[in-house]
C-alpha cells in the first residue's frame, strides 16, 4: 500500500499563501511561520512500520522528521500524477496549501483521500472547491475529517486513528469492535 502525506511543517493564517497550477506549488515561506511539527512524523513512522510506501510532502521538510522512502521538499515544488494515482493521500497541510493538496489528489486519481482540519476550516476551503468547480459529489467522497473516533487526546493517537482508518478502508474493515463484530455476549450466553 503507498501513502501520500501532504504537510507543512510550518503553519499560516487562515488564507494559503501558494501560487500554483495543476503540478506545481510555490509557496510565499515569508507567509508561513514558527516550525510546528504535526501528525505527519508520526503518519509516516506508522505507514513505515506497517511496510508501506511512503511519500512526504512537505515544502518545508527536514529529513530528519520523516521516516519515508520519498521527500519532495522545496518552497517550489512539483509532484507529478504517477505519485498520486492508486495511492491513499493525506492532506495535513495547516493552512498552507490545503485546496491544491485535495484537488491534485482527487484530480491525480487517489484510491481515498483523508483531510485533516477543523471543521471550521473545512467549511472554507471546501466552499472554495466548489467555486473553483469541483464537484460536491467528489468532495462528499473525502474522509474528512481524517480518522476513526478513538478519542484521540495527541497527535500520536490522531496519527494511529488515521492509520487505522486507511488500514480498514483498504482492507474493507469496518473499524467497529471485533467484540460486536463476533458478538461476544452471544458466546457467553451459549456456554
Amino acid at each position: 500500500m503507498k501513502i501520500v502525506i501532504f504537510t507543512s511543517s510550518r503553519e499560516t493564517e487562515f488564507e494559503e499563501p501558494v501560487f500554483c497550477d495543476r503540478d506545481s506549488v510555490k509557496v510565499d515561506a515569508s507567509k508561513c511561520t514558527g516550525k510546528s511539527i504535526s501528525i505527519a512524523p508520526h503518519l509516516a513512522h506508522f505507514a513505515k512500520y506497517l511496510k508501506n510506501q511512503v511519500v512526504v510532502v512537505d515544502p518545508f521538510a527536514d529529513e530528519t522528521h520523516y521516516e519515508a522512502d520519498k521527500i519532495i521538499g522545496d518552497v517550489n515544488f512539483s509532484v507529478p500524477d504517477d505519485e498520486i494515482k492508486g495511492a491513499y493521500s493525506v492532506v495535513a497541510t495547516k493552512h498552507v496549501y490545503d485546496s491544491w493538496a485535495i484537488t491534485k489528489s482527487l484530480g491525480a486519481g487517489a484510491k481515498a483521500v483523508w483531510v485533516v482540519m477543523s471543521p471550521k476550516r473545512a467549511k472554507v476551503v471546501l466552499k472554495r472547491l466548489v467555486d473553483n468547480g469541483l464537484s460536491k459529489d467528489k468532495l462528499k467522497a473525502l474522509r474528512l475529517p481524517a480518522g476513526l473516533d478513538i478519542k484521540a487526546e495527541n497527535e500520536e493517537e490522531i496519527a494511529l486513528s488515521i492509520i487505522a482508518e486507511i488500514i480498514a478502508y483498504d482492507r474493507g474493515g469496518t473499524g467497529r469492535p471485533l467484540s460486536e463484530i463476533k458478538n461476544t455476549p452471544q458466546l457467553v450466553d451459549s456456554l
